[in-house]
């Protein structure tokens, strides 16, 4: 059972200060819950407590119990499964070409456009709407998933 089963350990009164999915940057694998200790998670829910120094990394069931909340760990898991997904099949969109042979998308009222890196040879950067990346990516997929991330903060 984990640290469920210590007494120095908060059982209710946790908040969630963040959440991810391990698989989002292309990882593979799954982590242990910090809190059961035998569930593989993919989702993590980081819960901090006043009265516990650490931070812990749980999955969506202790998240539930510790926050006494059923509903919002479902609800962000979902968040990052619909994420998952879509950022899955963003490269598979129709992608356009603008007159300047750049490749772009219009989303939710966004545009995205992917482009030559003028200071770096056979690199890519990106843009959405008036807002520019600062790093450059050596192929132009990299390029458009960095703008589905960034898009996908922006949106946040």
């Amino acid at each position: 059972m984990g640290r469920w089963e210590r007494k120095d350990v908060p059982h209710k009164g946790w908040i969630c200060v963040d959440y991810y999915d391990l698989h989002a940057n292309g990882e593979v694998g799954y982590a242990t819950c910090e809190m059961c200790n035998n569930e593989r998670i993919r989702y993590i829910h980081i819960m901090r407590h006043e009265s516990y120094a650490k931070e812990l990394k749980v999955g969506c069931i202790c998240a539930e119990k510790m926050a006494d909340d059923y509903v919002g760990p479902k609800s962000r898991e979902k968040l990052l499964k619909n994420r998952s997904i879509r950022r899955k099949n963003w490269l598979k969109r129709n992608w356009r070409q603008s007159s300047r042979g750049n490749d772009y998308l219009n989303v939710d009222g966004h545009n995205v456009t992917i482009f030559p890196d003028k200071n770096r040879a056979e690199h890519w950067k990106f843009k959405i709407d008036d807002d520019f990346s600062l790093k450059s990516y050596v192929e132009k997929n990299q390029a458009k998933i960095a703008a589905f991330d960034a898009l996908m903060k922006k949106r946040e």
